[in-house]
């Protein structure tokens, strides 16, 4: 089975995948600015293809789905810059209990809540952990943005930085060439496949 993204998927193919233990992916992201080039949809959009592309990577490996991202986020501290969406935490809390129940309820055992906002990471490190008691299930997340930082060389206005220590390496976060370089990759990938 090629096709990794639940919403395109239909119930017997879904069932199919929980038979198998597939890993459930579960993008969240973020609404809000990026600066005057970007859309506000950035955080939540990356998340979503980081996903649909570890699936891709995975499925000879296992089964993977990949859920409706979550595009909304804690973004409080972005709302003076406008363009914002955001969630308070009790309804976040509320919103991927029941998005996680519902995955446990279609038959799925293993779930990776997969971010990509850095003002997420705090509540999901709590609330992971919570998830896991309420629903009697393990429930993971990892920020995709922190992968590879050990060996990536963050470019930055005035030409490449100089190779990033182990120790404390810079994220990429609003920074405008890491988000413009993804959006960028997204979009070519998904025009180059039309």
């Amino acid at each position: 089975m090629s096709e990794a993204l639940w919403n395109r998927l239909n119930a017997a193919d879904l069932r199919a995948l929980a038979a198998r233990d597939a890993v459930v992916l579960l993008p969240i992201g973020a609404t809000e600015q990026h600066g005057p080039h970007l859309p506000t949809g950035v955080d939540d959009f990356l998340a979503a293809e980081v996903c649909r592309r570890a699936a891709v990577l995975a499925a000879e490996h296992t089964g993977v789905v990949v859920t409706p991202s979550v595009p909304m986020g804690l973004s409080e501290h972005h709302m003076a810059f406008g363009g914002t969406l955001t969630v308070s935490l009790p309804t976040l809390h509320a919103l991927l209990r029941d998005i996680c129940r519902s995955v446990i309820r279609a038959g799925f055992s293993r779930i990776l809540i997969v971010n990509g906002h850095g003002g997420n990471m705090i509540a999901l490190n709590a609330l992971t952990t919570d998830l896991t008691t309420e629903l009697s299930m393990p429930i993971a997340f990892a920020s995709y943005f922190g992968a590879g930082r050990e060996v990536v060389r963050v470019p930055t206005r005035f030409g490449p930085g100089p190779p990033t220590p182990p120790r404390s390496p810079p994220a990429p976060g609003h920074s405008p060439e890491a988000s413009t370089s993804a959006m960028a990759a997204s979009v070519i990938r998904r025009c180059s496949s039309s």
